[in-house]
């Protein structure tokens, strides 16, 4: 019964990893249908090829529309990540409005602790024509922005989720477009533009940029025994 016994001994194990943040875009264009079944979905479905692709990262999700709304901080439990964006409800009426602005200052206090700082938007771009105020937040706190553009440059009416489409004071039909001015919000920040594609080939060319231009950063140590 008493058998031999070895004392366990401790081991510090470190990761190394990029952290990195994904920011949703949940404003109303979102609701766009110019790509299947709409650019909210298509732009979850991305977010999920992200997390499938990215080993060697700790992230957090950020969802935006006028105001930002912290999905998950900085975390490496995938599964958990995997479960909120499943269930996020795209049917919520978010406030109406693309605020880039909000979600770089909440980046910059979720990765304030590290070097290396990388947020990816997942967004049509919004109605903004300049993004100077976004691209000196950016560059002031050393975030390097990834823009994956979830748009046509053809653009599409917005289904609203009574399955009407979206009409102006005048009952006219809203069709929103891609809005090219965000390029600059990306080229300007260290980052990186790339439109949607339906292959993996846009996540890839994004993360492969992030692990060539970012330090690993010792994100967490733990004990085993």
């Amino acid at each position: 019964l008493a058998r031999p016994v070895i004392n366990e001994k401790e081991q510090n194990i470190e990761s190394q990893l990029n952290p990195v943040i994904i920011a949703i875009d949940v404003s109303k264009s979102m609701m766009a249908i110019d790509i299947y079944p709409n650019r909210l979905e298509f732009a979850k479905n991305k977010v999920m090829a992200i997390l499938e692709n990215s080993k060697t990262k700790a992230i957090g999700v950020i969802l935006f529309a006028k105001s930002s709304f912290l999905l998950s901080a900085v975390t490496q439990d995938f599964n958990s990540l995997k479960m909120l964006i499943n269930n996020l409800d795209t049917g919520i009426n978010f406030d109406n409005g693309t605020n880039i602005y909000s979600t770089i200052e909440a980046t910059e206090k979720l990765l304030k602790e590290y070097s290396s700082k990388n947020l990816i938007l997942l967004t049509d771009g919004g109605d903004e024509n300049n993004f100077e105020e976004e691209i000196a937040l950016a560059n002031k706190n050393n975030i390097n922005i990834y823009v994956l553009a979830t748009a046509t440059t053809n653009g599409s009416p917005i289904k609203e989720n009574n399955g009407n489409f979206l009409t102006d004071k005048n009952k006219n039909i809203v069709n929103v477009k891609l809005n090219e001015n965000i390029k600059e919000l990306a080229l300007k920040t260290n980052g990186g533009f790339i439109n949607f594609s339906l292959n993996l080939d846009d996540i890839n060319q994004i993360l492969e940029d992030i692990n060539l231009k970012s330090k690993k950063e010792d994100f967490n140590q733990k004990k085993y025994k």
